[in-house]
């Protein structure tokens, strides 16, 4: 089963400014999770659906796992490079 990713507009103001690299990398790791959402660590022990993973050397991005609907909402990007 593959997922649809999505972005929050939160994240979209989060990537605001963020280098190409970054990008790439995000967007690297967010096709590697549409085949895999749950290779990521959760956020919070009582709700699995939500996640966190890095992306490229110096990003991490948060995002939920909506299994009925097969979709994956990135609701934080975070960017140190």
């Amino acid at each position: 089963m593959s997922y649809r990713a999505e972005l929050h507009p939160f994240a979209l103001g989060q990537m605001n400014g963020l280098p190409f690299e970054a990008v790439h990398a995000l967007a690297a790791r967010t096709a590697e999770l549409i085949d895999a959402p749950w290779d990521a660590v959760p956020v919070y022990p009582d709700d699995p659906s939500f996640r966190r993973t890095s992306f490229g050397d110096f990003g991490v991005m948060a995002f939920r796992v909506d299994e009925d609907a097969e979709l994956i909402t990135i609701y934080s990007v975070v960017w140190a490079g």
